[in-house]
């Protein structure tokens, strides 16, 4: 099993990974030019995903969205590694973020499934990653305090 300090590591390193990849599909969305870097074929293309009625929310990117997630993930490994004192409130935010992030993904997947008929190479990749993420938040956090401790305490 993994130390706690190696766990927040990887997440801060893996949310690196998440901002990159929405950095990156960020700068996509507002291109005019095509994205040869994932484009292979119709099924298979950024382009076609990045420039869909999926790619923004209430006219909000979806890459922004996640670069602001990702973000927020980082530094919240960042605090909870350097804080000498980690608290169940700061697990239970980073996994319900975390949680939050799968469904977001699940919610883009399934467009880009059922609607879209398109696959966005990056977009798979981040949406691993946010698994990668929660699992390692969720496995640390849950299974050593359960849900009701995150925000909770019998002592109060």
């Amino acid at each position: 099993m993994l130390k706690l300090k190696n766990r927040l590591i990887i997440v801060i390193l893996l949310a690196i990974v998440g901002v990159v990849i929405s950095a990156y599909s960020l700068k996509t969305h507002y291109s005019l030019e095509p994205s040869s870097f994932c484009n292979f074929n119709d099924t298979f293309s950024c382009d076609a995903v990045n420039q869909s009625w999926a790619s923004e929310i209430v006219g909000v990117p979806v890459a922004l969205i996640g670069l602001i997630g990702y973000g927020s993930l980082a530094l919240g490994g960042l605090w909870l590694l350097f804080v000498k004192k980690i608290t169940t409130f700061a697990w239970g935010a980073m996994a319900l973020a975390s949680g939050l992030g799968v469904v977001f993904s699940v919610y883009l997947t399934s467009a880009e499934i059922f609607s879209l008929k398109a696959y966005c190479l990056l977009c798979l990749i981040s949406q691993l990653v946010m698994l990668l993420i929660t699992w390692l938040i969720w496995n640390a956090s849950v299974a050593r305090q359960g849900l009701r401790s995150w925000f909770w305490s019998d002592s109060t």
